[in-house]
């Protein structure tokens, strides 16, 4: 029997974001996944996933009540989409469109080698972070699209979607 999941959102948070926030949404996204049926490997994906771009969201977005950041969490037959959209300077979009570009065109084997220069050689950001948030979601993500576009002014939306195929983990 095949079942057809079409587009069905599954979770949505579009409102304040931080550490307080962070293991609700969590907790609840977890549950969500564990009803849908979804292993816990490919769970452990979607949730470090989540983990990694809320926490860029709260370290990097643009703080505007007027344009608050949005995790959605959907499914379709395709599998499980984890979605964010934030808020950033203009000015951070020249930076993350090459940043995530390069990233983009890195194989698996570049990516972990990346990913292991960047832990190995101890190159933290003021933030704390060392930059790996984003490759990690590329890396655990069977697909990995971002968007960057203007928004008002001075700010663009920055909005990845991250998709996990669901039959490759059963």
């Amino acid at each position: 029997m095949t079942v057809s999941y079409e587009n069905r959102l599954l979770f949505r948070h579009e409102g304040p974001l931080d550490m307080e926030v962070l293991p609700i949404i969590v907790r609840n996204l977890d549950k969500l996944l564990a009803e849908e049926g979804i292993r816990p490997p490919l769970r452990r994906k979607v949730v470090t996933s989540l983990i990694e771009l809320a926490q860029n969201i709260i370290h990097y977005a643009v703080d505007n009540q007027d344009y608050p950041p949005l995790i959605a969490l959907s499914r379709s037959d395709e599998g499980i989409t984890l979605l964010t959209r934030n808020l950033v300077y203009y000015s951070q979009e020249i930076f993350l469109q090459s940043y995530l570009q390069n990233l983009m065109q890195m194989s698996r084997d570049e990516l972990e080698a990346l990913h292991h220069n960047t832990l190995t050689s101890g190159s933290y950001s003021d933030s704390g972070g060392a930059s790996l948030g984003l490759i990690q979601v590329i890396f655990k993500a069977d697909k990995f699209e971002y968007e960057l576009s203007c928004a008002d002014g001075e700010y663009a939306w920055f909005t990845v979607k991250a998709t996990f195929f669901v039959k490759s983990h059963e």
